[in-house]
């Protein structure tokens, strides 16, 4: 499989629900999907991260406007 369709498949995973394999038969499985777990996780904090970034952005741009052009006093 090539790289690029990787990633693509792994995108979508994490960009869906999460949903966990409820298959405990051995150890090694649930180490699996714990460690999907993780990586789920990790994938959205990232997200929340990225967003949060564009939020203060926004709200400093603001700020930094309404400074420079203050409401005209009545």
């Amino acid at each position: 499989m090539d790289r690029e369709a990787t990633k693509d498949r792994i995108r979508a995973d994490m960009q869906a629900d999460f949903l966990p394999d409820p298959s405990p038969d051995t150890l090694s499985q649930v180490d699996r999907r714990m460690a999907n777990a993780a990586e789920y996780v990790a994938y959205h904090l990232g997200q929340i991260d990225k967003k949060l970034d564009r939020l203060i952005t926004l709200l400093e741009a603001s700020a930094q406007r309404a400074r420079e052009n203050p409401p005209p006093s009545q």
